[in-house]
């Protein structure tokens, strides 16, 4: 993965990571998995955002994603990780 993402997605989850946690708070017992799942993917760093809807909603594979956002397929593969990561935390309600 090149620097210039790890920096990104380091600064990012030191910015959002008391964020997230007030977010899953504020959540109540009876949110949905839906409603769980659109927290997760908003509070993404943009880049795994961005890879994770372009997987899951375009159905797009990760080399033509990597081909399309000019990146390694290994930070495609990072991404779809954090993005999975994220929605189990938040539907655990243990936000990372």
């Amino acid at each position: 993965m090149k620097l210039r993402h790890r920096i990104s997605r380091a600064l990012w989850a030191r910015r959002w990571n008391a964020r997230s946690r007030a977010a899953v708070d504020r959540l109540d017992d009876g949110a949905s998995d839906l409603e769980k799942a659109e927290l997760a993917v908003a509070l993404l760093w943009p880049l795994a955002r961005e890879v994770f809807l372009m997987h899951r909603v375009d159905e797009l594979s990760y080399t033509v994603i990597a081909m399309q956002l000019r990146i390694d397929v290994a930070t495609v593969e990072l991404c779809i990780a954090d993005a999975l990561r994220s929605i189990g935390a938040v539907r655990r309600g243990d936000p990372e």
